[in-house]
């Protein structure tokens, strides 16, 4: 049995490709209260806490697994990795879905032509580039958002403290699991 930190859990569907078992202990933190009451109805057996990612209120080494379905890209992704790293255990491992470029490019798309949405996916794919190339992200009114590369997750999964990362993409999606040392 592991004990598995859900970030950005939402509704808590955890993500499916994460291997995490039913034997697990399990606990989601999301920032959205409404959220988090849909996900303590769904899984009695859970708990649930209100929390962001960025500053959790657990101890160090405290789980054995971080996952998170597609909710890293609209957080401070260094500053969550740090969290990732403090709370693991030695040895212990994330697992992460995240935006590719072309996730972000449909939603372009689908917002043009209207002018606030498409103004926003701009600015969402400016942070992906400031995250590739400076290891950080944006926020514009209070909202984060970006894209992942593979090459900017894997330095800051490195600069986090992070070792045998591996990528998958199935069904489209950036999959990462990596080992904290």
């Amino acid at each position: 049995m592991a004990r598995v930190l859900d970030l950005g859990c939402g509704t808590g569907n955890l993500p499916i490709r994460a291997g995490v078992s039913a034997k697990d202990e399990v606990i989601g933190v999301d920032i959205a209260e409404e959220a988090l009451a849909i996900a303590r109805k769904r899984f009695p057996e859970r708990a649930f806490c209100l929390a962001s990612a960025e500053e959790l209120p657990f101890a160090s080494g405290s789980f054995d697994r971080v996952v998170s379905a597609v909710a890293l890209p609209y957080m401070d992704i260094r500053q969550a990795l740090a969290e990732a790293n403090r709370l693991l255990v030695p040895g212990g491992s994330v697992f992460f879905s995240l935006h590719p470029l072309r996730f972000t490019l449909s939603e372009l798309r689908r917002a043009f032509p209207r002018i606030v949405p498409t103004l926003y996916r701009i600015f969402v794919i400016l942070n992906g580039i400031v995250l590739h190339v400076a290891g950080r992200v944006l926020t514009l009114r209070g909202r984060r958002e970006s894209f992942q590369t593979r090459r900017g997750i894997r330095r800051l999964l490195e600069r986090s403290g992070f070792r045998n990362i591996e990528f998958s993409r199935p069904e489209g999606r950036l999959l990462v699991r990596a080992v904290v040392r």
